[in-house]
């Protein structure tokens, strides 16, 4: 079951991706033919380069498509054994969904990394011109990948409780955005290679 949800999410980001891709050829082609008229110009390079961007979006989105042999599972060999842990949870929240081998976000699945992997715990906040636009509890795996669970607009005690929650099943993690964490999260990430 955790593997078809995992497929399923790989398929609505594909399925993203194709759209997007459809929605900017269909425009930069429609923009291109009209600026071809004009001989060669500058819009018609940046229409052009929009057009390769959007044969860049269907490809990606077609290989998201692809489920099991996308280049997502391919490139992380145990994303499916670790997505099929998570049908048997020993922890559950609105947030995540914990087994005794992954954590992943519940909803993007997508977002799943071993607990033994997980190298730093800590929040992550972005502000624009002094307001918070985000609002992040990012884990920090060896794979070198930093999986981003959104607790934006939730209360203090919600946020302290789920990074406790996580940095207790997660054994090799430091919890807290430090100089040595990240030192340790580059010094390990190195190793790995």
């Amino acid at each position: 079951m955790g593997r078809e949800k995992l497929i399923k999410n790989l398929n609505k980001i594909g399925n993203t991706f194709i759209g997007l891709g459809i929605f900017v050829g269909l425009i930069s082609l429609f923009m291109t033919l009209i600026f071809i008229t004009d001989g060669f110009s500058i819009p018609l390079l940046i229409f052009l380069g929009l057009l390769v961007l959007a044969i860049i979006l269907i490809v990606k989105g077609v290989d998201n498509k692809k489920g099991e042999n996308s280049k997502f599972v391919k490139k992380y060999p145990n994303v499916l054994e670790l997505a099929d842990s998570l049908d048997n949870p020993v922890f559950e929240n609105d947030f995540i969904i914990i087994s005794d081998k992954a954590i992943a976000d519940k909803k993007k699945y997508c977002n799943i990394v071993a607990l033994n992997d997980v190298l730093a715990i800590y929040e992550h906040i972005t502000r624009t011109n002094g307001i918070v636009t985000a609002h992040t509890i990012q884990l920090s795996s060896i794979d070198g990948r930093d999986i981003q669970i959104n607790v934006y607009a939730r209360k203090r005690d919600t946020k302290d409780d789920l990074l406790l929650t996580i940095s207790n099943y997660c054994p090799n993690a430091k919890v807290g955005f430090t100089p040595e964490t990240m030192a340790y999260v580059n010094e390990k990430r190195k190793n790995k290679q």
